[in-house]
This record gives structure tokens, C-alpha cells and sequence, in this order.
């Protein structure tokens, strides 16, 4: 024998199976969209000599993942300003200039990713070293740039993003609010 339900309990599957839906969109959306970081080492040493860095700019490219936050930090060791004037683009400077020390790229994607960045070294003589940092799929190549004159990045300021999953789960609890009120309105 079928149950025949109301209309009271029919508003509330619907309320339930709408709650659920929008749970598990955003929950997919925030799985594509993880965070990874890679730790990187600067010796400098190019061309057989060794400089003292006073500065790291990192320019995006190409592909699928982004900076995350100030894009680098955990500098070790020194006192280094990190600054992202935009989403595509990374500067850290260090007064003293040091030779050898490390730090962390964060980055908002997944490590399945393809990622191509310009990678530049200020010293404290004024030379500018570079390279180009590849990743794809879980591997780094470090081929050289060859002519640093010729190439030109982005270094103006822009307004930071909001994730699309933050709109995502803030339309997802205000449909769910007023479904509720409605809800709440029709059964009193």
C-alpha cells in the first residue's frame, strides 16, 4: 500500500534533496580547487660565480593553477618583504643579499596541474639571472632563459579574485535559508 504525503512532507524532501544538491556542488567546486606548495633553493650561482640575491620576481605564465596568498614564504633564512601586486605576478626582496637559502611556492590547483613561471634573481651588484620554473603533472624542468631583455611581464596591481566557490556556497545557504522560511511560513 502506497503512502499518499502531504504537501508539508512533500516542501520538506524537496527542502532536504535541494539542501544536499547544494552541499555536494560545493563540496566539488573546493575539491578542484586545492592547495599545494613546493619548496625551492636559491644558491646563487650563475655562470660559475657566486652573487648575493636582493631580490625574486616570479611571473605566471601559463596554466591551471595560481599563487596562493603572497604566493612564497618560509624564507629561509633572512628578513624577506613578499608583495603580489597581482594574481599572475610575486616579488620578494631582502636588503642584505643572501647566497644560499630556501623557500615555499603555495599554489591553488592541484599537483596534476600544468604550470609554466618566469623565475628572475636580482643581485646585489645589479645583475638579473633568470629561468623558467615548468611544472607538469608532478614534475619541475628549470630550462634557462636566454635573452632577458626581450621579455616583458605583467607588474601592474589588480584586484584579488574571490573563489567562485565562495559565491557558490553563499547563493547555495541563501537559497536554502529561504526555502526554509517559506517553509516555516507556510506550515504555521
Amino acid at each position: 500500500m502506497k503512502k499518499i504525503l502531504n504537501r508539508t512532507e512533500i516542501r520538506m524532501q524537496k527542502t532536504v534533496i535541494c539542501f544536499i544538491s547544494v552541499l555536494l556542488i560545493c563540496l566539488w567546486s573546493t575539491s578542484l580547487f586545492a592547495s599545494w606548495s613546493q619548496e625551492f633553493n636559491e644558491n646563487g650561482v650563475y655562470g660559475g660565480k657566486s652573487y648575493k640575491i636582493t631580490g625574486i620576481e616570479v611571473f605566471k605564465i601559463n596554466g591551471t593553477s595560481d599563487f596562493e596568498g603572497t604566493g612564497m614564504s618560509n624564507f629561509s633564512p633572512g628578513t624577506w618583504t613578499v608583495e603580489r601586486p597581482n594574481s599572475d605576478y610575486v616579488v620578494a626582496t631582502n636588503i642584505k643579499g643572501i647566497r644560499d637559502f630556501t623557500w615555499l611556492f603555495s599554489f591553488t590547483g592541484t599537483t596534476e596541474d600544468t604550470l609554466e613561471l618566469a623565475y628572475l634573481a636580482y643581485t646585489s651588484t645589479g645583475k638579473v639571472f633568470g629561468s623558467y620554473l615548468n611544472f607538469d603533472s608532478g614534475d619541475w624542468s628549470y630550462p634557462t632563459l636566454s635573452n632577458l631583455d626581450e621579455l616583458t611581464f605583467n607588474r601592474t596591481t589588480s584586484a584579488v579574485p574571490i573563489p567562485s566557490t565562495v559565491f557558490l556556497f553563499g547563493a547555495g545557504l541563501l537559497g536554502f535559508v529561504g526555502i526554509l522560511r517559506n517553509f516555516n511560513v507556510t506550515s504555521s
